[in-house]
């Protein structure tokens, strides 16, 4: 079969063992050349194409639910049914998304960014069936990251005690979950899932079943297997939640894939099947990556494997400057440890590992964990640093405040992707951390405007001695090491002035804006205050009042969430002077995909928009 030809995955039930491997190959090819333009997850998606088909050859979607933990290895499932046309919009604004979503399409029976949800999310969709009388398959493909965090592990332990009818896909493509996985256990896996085997088994079942000695030696050959099991099929972890396995089976062979998940479907009750995939397969650079750089991608030379767009040469990530800043102070300081929750590679973290590998920490997709191990370490006489995606951060909201800022902590956080994150779309925007911060005591929460800036205040959150947030936001800025690293007094801002006549009006912003508004208003010759509003919490109490007394005009610019965010805090300080002030902020609800500079324009949060603002207060 044609790609182009695939629009509904029934059209895989009649194709040959051929027609599916060249069908593979073609999605391959497709996704690399898609890819390379659009960007998007790609080692995930092309070792998951071969497990994708063989789902979709063996179910019945949309009638049998499929969940794909994440969602970023979805994107043969979206081309089998029926988004083949929609790839070079995809992650771009009003495009495709890069994840499952539910108002795409009918097969998308659930939508994560996140991991580890999908075996909750399948339990709940077996519950669902079970109680209404329905009749149909629940599948969740889970990765072998994903499956250590608390969350499925919680969901394992339920779904063994339910014991409903549901079948994990278990997508292994880094590590074993057991010794004895090896050469035994494929030999067994490859007669329990042949079509001799299963047939005999029912035929066996349905001749003991209809006499009493027949259900006795049922029960011994019942009990004899699961001896063996126990010894010999079975990986521990599956067996201590009671759940039946299959495993391993090649993740890249379709026969072999077809055969074990044929079995599932037949199976009785919750079963595991382990398959071992092969991340970044049909792509050398993709399968020779160790670190995670071909996980999610920008646009890329296919032929060279070099990046499109790459940052200036006096440019790094924010990511950078924060872990460069930790190895200058980890030079000076032998009890400073860095903890990240399964982003080394994201957040640039991967050279203090190497230089500092006793004093770093990755315990995997598990930020409940990491915030409230890092709390303990400080009361151990640690100072640990914690680097978390802003949207990841949201998960470890009541280790926060429970076992760090409860008991006064001095944890310092680097709240990385913080603010607008572009194509990765509302699961991803890390818009909200202000808002669920300010609801905590204790904390210090705080934004730099410049590399500089983020030095110092790096600097400043391990003299703090309370918990301490750096936000800082995805892309690059300049960089210059500072050669003197300074503390900086917590709770202050600082103020610019703009132009050579009398003050007209404020403009109270903060992060990278601020140097922005700055060279506009000078390029424009405009008199203006520009506050860099840097803290959060603590407010500048101080300027705010001299903001007040200074009776000019006042505007927010907040790109994050107003909702207990900055404007929050100022309109609450002012409520008893009745301060008035002008509000340029995010619209009401979740914030899709785009890039930032288009998500800035259609939520009128522009610098345009600002300057039209202030143009509208001038006149």
């Amino acid at each position: 079969m044609l790609l182009t030809q695939l629009k509904d995955p029934s059209q895989l039930k009649g194709l040959s063992e051929e027609e599916l491997k060249d069908l593979a190959r073609q999605i391959r090819l497709f996704l690399i050349q898609s890819i390379s333009k659009t960007g998007g997850h790609l080692s995930s998606n092309l070792g998951a194409i071969e497990l994708s088909l063989a789902i979709h050859t063996v179910f019945d979607s949309p009638k049998d639910k499929i969940i794909f933990d994440v969602g970023h290895q979805c994107y043969t499932h979206k081309i089998v049914t029926g988004r083949l046309d929609q790839f070079k919009s995809l992650r771009q604004y009003g495009g495709l998304s890069g994840y499952q979503k539910r108002s795409e399409s009918e097969h998308d029976c659930w939508e994560a960014g996140h991991s580890s949800t999908s075996l909750s999310a399948g339990l709940g969709l077996a519950i669902a069936r079970d109680l209404q009388g329905l009749d149909h398959e629940v599948v969740c493909v889970i990765g072998d990251g994903a499956l250590g965090s608390g969350m499925a592990l919680e969901a394992l332990n339920d779904l063994g005690a339910q014991h409903r009818k549901m079948i994990i896909v278990f997508n292994d493509n880094e590590m074993s979950i057991s010794p004895n996985i090896g050469g035994i256990e494929r030999s067994i896996t490859k007669v329990r899932t042949s079509k001799v085997y299963r047939e005999t088994k029912k035929d066996l079942y349905d001749t003991l079943i209809a006499s009493n000695t027949g259900k006795e030696i049922l029960n011994f050959l019942r009990d004899y297997r699961d001896r063996i099991k126990e010894k010999v099929i079975d990986a521990p972890l599956f067996t201590a939640f009671d759940l039946d396995y299959i495993g391993p089976v090649d993740g890249n062979s379709l026969p072999d894939l077809i055969s074990a998940l044929q079995t599932a479907k037949e199976h009785d009750g919750p079963i595991v099947v382990h398959v071992l995939t092969n991340k970044g397969k049909g792509y050398a650079p993709a399968e020779q990556d160790t670190t995670g750089v071909w996980h999610g991608v920008g646009p890329f030379d296919i032929r060279s494997g070099q990046f499109l767009g790459q940052k200036k040469p006096d440019e790094i990530s924010w990511s950078e400057v924060a872990a460069r800043t930790l190895n200058r102070l980890a030079a000076q300081d032998p009890k400073l440890c860095v903890i990240t929750p399964a982003m080394a590679t994201g957040s640039a973290l991967l050279p203090f590992a190497k230089k500092y590998p006793t004093r770093f920490f990755d315990p995997g997709i598990a930020e409940e964990h990491a915030v409230t191990m890092a709390g303990a370490m400080a009361s151990g006489g640690l100072h640990p640093f914690v680097s978390i995606y802003s949207s990841f951060l949201q998960r470890a909201y009541d280790q926060i405040l429970h076992d760090v800022a409860r008991m006064d902590l001095p944890v310092v956080f680097g709240v990385d992707r913080a603010g607008l994150v572009g194509s990765d779309g509302e699961t991803h925007q890390g818009i909200y951390d202000i808002s669920f911060l300010n609801t905590i005591p204790n904390l210090i929460v705080c934004q730099p405007s410049s590399a500089q800036e983020a030095q110092n205040l790096i600097y400043t959150g391990f003299q703090a001695g309370h918990p301490f947030f750096i936000r800082y936001p995805r892309g690059n800025t300049l960089f210059t090491p500072n050669a003197q690293l300074e503390k900086v007094e917590i709770g202050t801002w600082t103020q610019y002035k703009v132009g050579l006549g009398a003050c007209e009006q404020i403009v109270i912003a903060y992060g990278p804006d601020v140097p922005r508004i700055i060279a506009r208003a000078q390029k424009e010759n405009r008199n203006l205050m520009v506050v860099n509003a840097r803290f959060f919490a603590p407010l500048d109490t101080k300027m705010l009042d001299e903001i007040y007394d200074s009776k000019l005009p006042v505007t927010i610019f907040e790109t994050d969430s107003p909702q207990g965010g900055l404007s929050a805090s100022i309109a609450r300080y002012f409520e008893s002077k009745h301060q008035d002030f002008d509000l340029l902020t995010l619209k009401d609800g979740f914030i899709p995909q785009g890039s930032i500079e288009q998500l800035r324009k259609e939520q009128q949060i522009s610098l345009d928009d600002l300057f039209e603002r202030l143009d509208t207060h001038a006149s």
